[in-house]
């Protein structure tokens, strides 16, 4: 198994899920590990990534990778959003998995490593997957799901949890039957950044996850917006005319802008949005309070939301 101290001297493919920026700014911490142990990474992003990605790593070559085609109504209906479009994920992965073999090969690559894409891998050279999902928290017809998971994660050499003996995510970080685990601990791109402590903002929304559900989440913080407790919020360009239409004194920042973006979140003490993992991993890297909730029926944020239903 590879632990990531241990990775030194290699040419990586590096790439991540498309779903929501989380997974980008969650891997800028092991990206920036893995260049300072002398390793050359190429990063496989389309262009949103990239524009994220650039704003925190230099030095690296960007490959362009096309997303996996996730379609949300945004109705909350999570699971039967997933069955429609189980095809067409299913026939990116075959794509993806005769791609990154094409690009191993282009790029005279070591290693390969994957932030939850299934297709991500290759069986030329040793390839590692991250999660903190080791198992769905799903039951009934529905648990069939878990055993696609182990499936297709056991065709990696190691798979990194985002986790510790904290358990911060739970039983969803624990799976018995997947015995190739290295727990890698939280990370966040704030362990790279010069924190300011002082915590002089109220709260700040942070608009993430798939863009049908983006005026849900304004919805549901509109009076917090309203008031003006909420004093910033961070999400893509796209969402800035919804946020007009509110009576809000709130500044948007575009995530075009991260630097910006960041200080502010270093300085609030409330952070506001979905109860996504990388966004429970930035508050405890920033020691801040959350007021989360989680996306319509996607069940992983309701078992994490039933999880931590106080912040620290």
């Amino acid at each position: 198994m590879f632990e990531p101290e241990s990775i030194k001297n290699k040419r990586i493919g590096f790439s991540v899920l498309n779903w929501g920026l989380g997974h980008v700014t969650r891997c800028v911490s092991i990206i920036h590990q893995l260049q300072k142990q002398s390793n050359s990474i190429f990063v496989f992003c389309n262009q949103e990534q990239k524009l994220i990605f650039k704003q925190y790593i230099k030095d690296v070559e960007y490959i362009d990778h096309k997303g996996y085609p996730f379609q949300f109504r945004g109705k909350g209906n999570f699971k039967s959003d997933l069955f429609r479009s189980l095809f067409s994920l299913y026939s990116y992965s075959i794509t993806d998995q005769k791609f990154t073999k094409r690009m191993v090969h282009r790029y005279d690559l070591d290693l390969i490593i994957s932030d939850q894409r299934y297709g991500f891998f290759s069986l030329d050279v040793p390839s590692i997957f991250i999660t903190h999902q080791l198992t769905f928290p799903l039951r009934g017809v529905y648990g069939i799901f878990n055993r696609v998971n182990r499936k297709e994660i056991s065709k990696f050499d190691t798979v990194w949890v985002m986790d510790n003996e904290e358990e911060l995510a739970g039983s969803l970080s624990v799976n018995k039957r997947i015995n190739h685990v290295v727990r890698i601990g939280h990370h966040s791109r704030f362990l790279l950044l010069n924190i300011e402590q002082r915590k002089s903002i109220k709260s700040v929304l942070i608009i993430n996850g798939p863009s049908s559900y983006s005026n849900y989440l304004l919805d549901q913080f509109e009076k917090q917006l309203c008031s003006n407790e909420i004093e910033y919020v961070i999400g893509s360009p796209k969402i800035k005319k919804d946020l007009d239409q509110i009576d809000t004194r709130a500044v948007f920042i575009p995530n075009t802008d991260m630097a910006r973006a960041d200080e502010i979140m270093a300085q609030a003490e409330v952070i506001c949005g979905y109860f996504g993992y990388s966004t429970l991993m930035d508050c405890r890297v920033l020691k801040c309070s959350y007021d989360l909730i989680p996306t319509p029926g996607q069940l992983e944020q309701v078992y994490l939301a039933k999880l931590h239903k106080k912040s620290p």
